[in-house]
């Protein structure tokens, strides 16, 4: 018998974000968005800082979420990510200014490469929850 929906996992170290049956979800893959249906071939793979997108009872549903992986299979998708934020959990004024501190930073001299990677990460994992407005 054939799916007839997927169910969405979402996990975070904190907590299940989301567990719920879907329609379809699009998630920002490592080497690009891709989107999912039920029946879809099974597959892994590592996601980056973005907007993911799911429909879910006629309506769509949107989250902020970090770095992780995708696990996909026929009738389930689970994602484990760094964090998974609504956009009603973000103030994007203070996203906004943490950036803008952080960009500073990546100007001042001396800094090592781990540092210079570090604060880029960061400012992708922030860039990630801007998306969402």
């Amino acid at each position: 018998m054939a799916a007839q929906g997927l169910q969405l996992e979402i996990a975070t170290p904190k907590a299940l974000a989301v567990s719920q049956e879907v329609a379809s979800v699009t998630v920002p893959g490592a080497e690009g968005e891709f989107g999912v249906l039920p029946n879809h071939t099974p597959f892994l793979t590592p996601i980056r800082p973005g907007k993911l997108s799911y429909e879910a009872q006629g309506s769509k549903e949107e989250l902020a979420v970090g770095w992780g992986y995708a696990e996909v299979r026929p009738d389930k998708v689970l994602i484990l990510t760094e964090f998974a934020e609504k956009r009603s959990d973000i103030d994007p004024e203070k996203v906004k200014a943490e950036v803008q501190e952080l960009s500073g930073k990546l100007q001042q001299t001396g800094l090592s490469p781990e540092e210079v990677d570090s604060i880029r990460k960061q400012i992708e994992r922030l860039q990630a929850r801007l998306k969402l407005f």
